[in-house]
């Protein structure tokens, strides 16, 4: 079964996880506290938020991400909701016996859950075959994830399937595609002159058995932040004390992008995937038209950094964020707002502090990126 770490992710902290708590602990002993909230504003893969979930202190998680596969899989591994994991790995089962394209043109029989797939053409082909066969995936592999695709829809509107069942069957779709993909980690582009074998095997995620508060959002970051201090404030949680001003997040954790890659444009595939919307494709990397973009990514990335520390700051204890100093001769990769002017926004708000780790950078392999480091930043937010 796949484990939330099991994925490629461009900007994962999973290797940093160690180091982010050791950070914190320097400045915040939550150890000594109980009850505490963590605010994952950029979850990402959501392995931060995983990793605290293991502390008895922290008990209640709010986790966001503006892509609706992250969402997804955030629904799949930490959402509420009954699931039977009989039914689902019967399910799975039945999904390893589909037939490939090229030893039969339909859907075969899968006892009482899959059907005819009315979906394939007269060629047998369905939308995932005819698109990303024979670039992303071999045309088997592209075949079957197709097919898997349209009948988790299927189970769902029949009600053979919970919205949670729903959910951990997409996950589940999502890390076995991405497993088998020809790629170097998203879907910027496709690996070329490359023969592509049948690999794809469908494998079930591993739900995280917790009984922690988990809010699970899918919003624009700076728009979620206005929206929880307007709620905030409107049910009085900030109102002074005689003794001190009880804040609701005492954690906000930040780990936005700061280069012009658009992770709604690295992700496109699973993106689609997720959405199961079959946009029309454009272009080499066979791409949408772009959407969901963030402004983290382009010009007014500092002013938006500004916005969201400044709204954090009045529903938050301290703000952690994580930034790298990743710099190349592709422009692309260059950081949208620098160091100095991520310290000069959080010391606006509160006593900020530094520390630094030695971080590989992503590379595909045609740069040389040397010295590069990893920072983290911990402001503890000044009373209002």
């Amino acid at each position: 079964m796949f484990k939330l770490s099991s994925r490629r992710y461009t900007g994962a902290k999973t290797k940093l996880l160690q180091a982010i708590d050791e950070s914190i602990l320097k400045h915040f002993d939550y150890r000594k506290c109980k009850n505490l909230s963590f605010f994952d504003v950029f979850a990402g893969t959501g392995v931060v938020s995983e990793y605290f979930m293991q502390k008895p202190q922290f008990q209640h998680f709010i986790i966001n991400d503006f892509l609706q596969s992250n969402f997804v899989i955030y629904q799949g591994f930490f959402g509420k909701g009954e699931f039977d994991l009989n039914k689902l790995e019967k399910i799975r089962q039945d999904f390893q016996g589909i037939e490939s394209q090229k030893s039969n043109e339909n859907l075969i029989d899968c006892h009482e859950f899959t059907t005819v797939n009315s979906h394939n053409d007269k060629k047998g082909q369905n939308y995932y075959a005819k698109h990303f066969g024979g670039t992303f995936f071999s045309k088997n592999d592209a075949f079957k994830i197709g097919v898997i695709r349209e009948e988790i829809d299927r189970l769902l509107e029949s009600q053979i399937i919970t919205q949670k069942e729903f959910y951990m069957l997409l996950a589940s779709l999502l890390y076995s595609s991405d497993r088998v993909a020809n790629t170097v980690g998203h879907y910027d582009a496709y690996r070329k002159n490359i023969a592509l074998e049948d690999r794809f095997n469908y494998e079930l995620i591993e739900p995280l058995k917790t009984h922690k508060n988990i809010e699970i959002f899918k919003q624009d970051s700076n728009a979620l932040v206005r929206d929880l201090v307007s709620f905030y404030e409107a049910h009085s949680y900030l109102k002074d004390s005689i003794n001190d001003t009880k804040l609701p997040i005492d954690i906000a954790f930040l780990d936005p992008p700061y280069n012009s890659r658009q992770y709604s444009r690295f992700y496109h595939l699973l993106e689609t995937l997720s959405t199961n919307d079959k946009p029309k494709l454009y272009g080499v990397a066979l791409k949408p038209k772009p959407k969901n973009l963030s402004a983290y990514c382009k010009v007014e990335a500092k002013e938006a950094l500004k916005d969201l520390v400044q709204n954090l700051a009045k529903i938050s204890k301290f703000i952690v964020l994580t930034y790298n100093n990743t710099y190349s001769a592709n422009a692309r990769s260059n950081a949208r707002i620098g160091a100095k002017d991520i310290k000069e926004l959080l010391e606006s708000v509160g006593q900020t502090s530094m520390c630094e780790y030695d971080f590989k950078a992503f590379s595909t392999g045609k740069s040389d990126l040397k010295n590069h480091k990893e920072r983290i930043f911990i402001c503890q937010v000044a009373k209002q």
